[in-house]
């Protein structure tokens, strides 16, 4: 075992994946935040540590100010997570605490109470409205996607570790357009994406490109998390592009979205367009997530 017993800690490495991997298939949480995937690809930004605790693993956002994720296993100890975190600062919480573990363990008790973080909602979406684009709801987006193949010769290739320098380098470009550096969020994603791309097969995930005009103008990464549902961690195109964005999305889920109902498109993070734009292709339901203090 390389995952250390609680109260300590280690920093989240790849050499851990199937011990993580076990405990996420026995115990699955909905929320997109629990994927092996996710964890470590966000250990540098957030300091990501990790422990077990009687028969649940533990997640510790060691990054100021400390929050455990939602613990990971059966019949978990609340109270000695907020007994820790009481130690660190004087707002202990849990965080990313999908509706399930809620109703589960939280409703009815007042030692605890829950309040929703709509910023990390995440956006389920019908993989078959994706791919078809049918009816009014959509029109604007099929109207967008025509427009594209009508002006456009591209290439839609499935994601190889062939292709990774090059998505690295498309990666740079887009972070170079957005002034990533002058932003916290978009930096933090930065660093995930290369963790990504750079252990794009050790993390099995899968994805898609477009190439338009010889480049690599769009990027998709994915990976399946439940029965009927995969995740799209990251969506990426030109923005100078229009349509592009329509496209990726579109294309990805016919080549790779077979076998699946359902795609996470993950949380807005409160960015006005950002949940504009998810919204805009009308999601079937939300995941809630909550963040859950302990009272006095």
């Amino acid at each position: 075992m390389t995952i250390p017993i609680f109260p300590e800690f280690k920093t989240i490495n790849l050499r851990m994946r199937d011990e993580i991997n076990d405990f996420l298939s026995r115990y699955p949480l909905e929320a997109s935040e629990y994927t092996f995937t996710n964890i470590f690809a966000f250990t540098a930004a957030y300091d990501f540590r990790i422990s077990i605790l009687g028969r649940s693993l533990i997640i510790l956002k060691n990054h100021a100010p400390a929050s455990f994720f939602c613990p990971i296993g059966d019949a978990p100890d609340i109270d000695m997570l907020f007994d820790y975190l009481k130690k660190r600062g004087d707002k202990p919480c849990l965080e990313r605490v999908p509706e399930s573990f809620v109703k589960k363990h939280i409703e009815g008790n007042s030692k605890y109470s829950a309040v929703e973080e709509r910023e990390h909602f995440d956006y389920i979406h019908d993989v078959k409205e994706l791919i078809e684009l049918s009816g009014r709801r959509f029109h604007d987006k099929k109207n967008k996607v025509n427009k594209f193949r009508k002006e456009h010769e591209y290439e839609y290739i499935p994601m190889t570790a062939n292709l990774v320098k090059e998505c690295i380098e498309f990666e740079d470009y887009w972070c170079e357009e957005r002034d990533c550096e002058k932003d916290q969020g978009l930096s933090r994603e930065k660093c995930a994406i290369l963790m990504m791309l750079r252990n794009f097969d050790a993390l099995g995930l899968i994805g898609g490109v477009i190439r338009l005009d010889n480049k690599i103008a769009a990027l998709t990464l994915a990976e399946a998390y439940l029965p009927d549902t995969f995740v799209i961690h990251v969506e990426k195109a030109n923005p100078d592009i229009p349509g592009l964005y329509q496209i990726i999305n579109q294309e990805f889920l016919m080549h790779e979205g077979g076998g699946y109902a359902f795609v996470n498109r993950e949380q807005d993070l409160g960015v006005q367009g950002m949940r504009s734009a998810k919204m805009s292709y009308n999601p079937v339901r939300f995941i809630k997530k909550y963040r859950v203090t302990r009272a006095g």
